[in-house]
């Protein structure tokens, strides 16, 4: 199945913050989720139990909640971690 192209912007034992690259006929990473996932569980060595963050193509961050590399859902990022990932992105 296609899947959306990303960059990784931040990558450490605690988490991963993607950007969706908003490639024209390809997928977004809120469309290919699981793709999305099972790729960076394989790009970066095993997820294990850190948090995957991403920016949609609209610029709102959300967390693709997964359990060891495989997708379980979307879950929405509080007004707090929306300016915390803006800056963090800036630097």
């Amino acid at each position: 199945m296609r899947m959306a192209q990303y960059t990784v912007q931040v990558q450490n034992d605690m988490m991963i913050v993607i950007t969706d690259d908003d490639v024209l006929d390809l997928p977004s990473i809120t469309n290919s989720a699981a793709e999305v996932i099972s790729h960076l569980n394989s790009r970066c060595g095993g997820l294990g139990a850190r948090r995957v963050y991403y920016r949609d193509t609209i610029g709102r961050f959300d967390e693709l909640r997964h359990q060891k590399g495989v997708f379980l859902q979307f879950s929405p990022c509080k007004p707090s971690q929306q300016e915390s990932f803006k800056e963090l992105l800036q630097r």
